[in-house]
């Protein structure tokens, strides 16, 4: 879906309110010191999370559908990491099993229509004590957007941006739907996070802050497999 606009959104996310200051911040927050870790970047998109995991000491693999958003990572990863272009909708069979201490999926999830299955598929390449994790919409805010019942889960279709021509399919679903889909992986939630502005966004893009300080736009989590 990226590979349309991928120039613009990558310029777009390296420093904007809810990409930098929001999202990137929590995620790395739950994925806590990865220095010397084997991290597995799932829809890495241009590399600004593997780029920041490398900084920080980990071992980085990952994958994107989009080729352009593949070889802007290669370029801003300076080679560092293993990055392929790859469609998570199918196995990622070069990552051999137990070999990733963390799997990290940032504001991606929803685009997938068996999560479960990509959920699966990440428990077999974590190693005993690995962990993932994830961020995606959280399901107040697509209420908020689109109306009709919290409830509902389905596929929707908009842009991205509401003023810019980024079109996107996603899912929207209550979060007991996406706690669900966790325990049919065989994941157990060890930390949610609904995030909070980092301080720089009041001084930078107050609207944005003021609005996230009331209502959060994204949810994110940190999974361990369960033991059964």
């Amino acid at each position: 879906m990226y590979e349309r606009f991928a120039h613009e959104y990558a310029a777009h996310a390296e420093d904007s309110s809810y990409n930098a200051l929001y999202d990137r911040p929590a995620v790395l927050g739950l994925a806590g010191d990865v220095a010397g870790l084997t991290v597995f970047d799932a829809a890495c998109g241009p590399g600004l999370y593997a780029r920041e995991l490398l900084d920080r000491g980990a071992r980085v693999a990952g994958c994107d559908v989009s080729p352009t958003f593949v070889d802007m990572a290669t370029k801003r990863t300076g080679g560092r990491a293993d990055l392929r272009v790859h469609d998570l909708s199918t196995p990622v069979d070069w990552m051999p099993d137990a070999s990733a201490d963390l799997v990290v999926l940032a504001l991606a999830l929803h685009y997938f229509d068996d999560r479960v299955a990509l959920l699966k598929e990440f428990r077999r390449i974590l190693a005993p004590g690995g962990a993932v994790v994830l961020s995606t919409e959280h399901p107040m805010a697509g209420w908020l957007r689109l109306g009709g019942s919290y409830f509902l889960e389905e596929p929707v279709e908009e842009s991205l941006s509401p003023d810019r021509d980024w079109p996107i399919r996603a899912w929207r679903r209550p979060l007991t739907a996406i706690c669900a889909e966790f325990r049919a992986a065989g994941f157990l939630i060890e930390e949610l996070l609904e995030p909070r502005p980092v301080p720089e966004m009041a001084e930078r893009y107050p609207e944005d802050h003021a609005k996230l300080e009331r209502s959060p736009a994204f949810v994110a989590f940190r999974l361990v497999p369960s033991r059964s």
